[in-house]
């Protein structure tokens, strides 16, 4: 089963009052600084931490619900709610997808002091294990409740949890065989591989130790050197036992930087058990360590690399995927990541119109800040840019969007 999600559905979690955004393989997020794009990327990543830690850990690690939750307006917010829609029981479709929604609410306690609160949470997970049937899993207070389970039509069973327990956690009592525990495994386990992939350059120019998990490229590419070794030691034995995904990634670094004729990777200096990267340039004597190469050499490599991945994560996020790259350099990424996107979805920002001018509009997102402080994503649909680009004789998007066309502009 493919699984994948839709869309996106967020209200309350810091400047995102109440958005609805759908999500395609490619996702690319367009608008100016504070419109709300990373908060975007942030919840989808919080969603990650609940499945992977727990509610509480999750809201832990962000500080409070008070840091979480929207600033706007007279009152405080009391209730903050995260959810995806997506494919993850064998009989959901796209236009009958499964849903998922957590919400998270804040509550005075009665005759407590104004300071004395207490966090709530309540969880849905609407599936489709049979055809033309849905069930659902809900979490509210401290009860467990399944509807329309494998009992019959329209069972119920109800059982206590923990009042702060997630059903994406595994912390609720659903038994293995039910289809309900099936579905739910599958959305937890899409979610736990979420990843805000941003590159540390400096950690990323360091030698790596050598280790089994060098077959994935860390959030902050702090092991780039491990996981390249991971990608030149891949042999395609339908091509004669070639290296095909080194040798793809070494074409696309000398399309971008011509001056680099290969990546040498070596034992690290003085280091046992380390490996570090070297470059070999045209007209240099000797090699030149990666922790001496540009910035934007070292994070273009950490881009590629992640690109040509043959098993990346089921979602990636990348915040200014531009950043640092010659804007020349931006039609290959743009199709790398493409093509990289058949495999996983990613959802990217970018302040970049070169970027955007390699997008189709199903794949172009425009982002607002209104007065009120609430983001407005979409601030317009595809449709108004199919319509905009077609009455602009075919432009490209990033052209239009520069031009303040399609909004998202200052």
């Amino acid at each position: 089963m493919n699984h994948r999600i839709l869309g996106l559905t967020v209200r309350n979690f810091r400047t995102l009052t109440d958005i609805k955004l759908p999500l395609g393989p490619l996702t690319v997020m367009v608008g100016p600084n504070a419109a709300g794009k990373s908060n975007v990327l942030h919840a989808l990543e919080f969603l990650g931490d609940v499945a992977r830690h727990g509610i509480e850990p999750a809201l832990e690690d962000r500080g409070s619900f008070d840091l979480l939750a929207f600033r706007g307006g007279r009152q405080s917010v009391s209730r903050i709610t995260v959810g995806v829609e997506g494919i993850w029981s064998e009989f959901a479709s796209s236009d009958d997808p499964d849903r998922y929604e957590l919400s998270i609410s804040q509550r005075r306690l009665p005759g407590g002091r104004e300071s004395a609160r207490s966090l709530f949470r309540q969880e849905r997970f609407v599936q489709h294990p049979r055809e033309g049937i849905a069930t659902s899993v809900s979490l509210a207070s401290d009860r467990l409740t399944v509807t329309g389970a494998p009992g019959g039509d329209g069972a119920q069973i109800s059982s206590p949890v923990g009042r702060m327990a997630s059903a994406l956690h595994r912390a609720v009592p659903l038994a293995n065989s039910e289809p309900s525990a099936a579905a739910m495994g599958a959305v937890t386990r899409h979610l736990e591989q979420i990843r805000v992939f941003d590159p540390d350059v400096r950690a990323a120019r360091e030698p790596a130790p050598i280790s089994d998990e060098g077959l994935k490229l860390k959030d902050d590419a702090s092991n780039l050197a491990d996981f390249l070794k991971a990608l030149h030691d891949v042999r395609d034995q339908e091509a004669d036992g070639r290296r095909v995904i080194w040798e793809a990634l070494l074409r696309d670094l000398r399309a971008v930087v011509p001056h680099i004729q290969d990546i040498h990777l070596v034992d690290a200096p003085g280091r046992v058990g380390y490996i570090a990267v070297e470059l070999e340039e045209t007209g240099l004597r000797g090699r030149t360590r990666l922790a001496d190469a540009s910035f934007g050499t070292v994070r273009l490599l950490c881009l590629l690399a992640l690109f040509h991945d043959p098993e990346p994560p089921l979602l990636t996020c990348i915040e200014e995927i531009d950043h640092g790259i010659h804007p020349h350099a931006l039609e290959l990424l743009a199709g790398r990541l493409r093509e990289a996107s058949r495999r996983a979805q990613f959802l990217v920002t970018t302040h970049s119109p070169a970027f955007v001018d390699e997008l189709e509009p199903e794949e172009f997102v425009v982002c607002e800040r209104g007065p009120d402080g609430a983001s407005v994503i979409p601030a317009c649909t595809t449709d108004e840019v199919r319509e905009r680009q077609n009455a602009a004789e075919g432009l490209p998007i990033g052209e239009l969007w520069f031009a303040n066309t399609l909004g998202g502009g200052l």
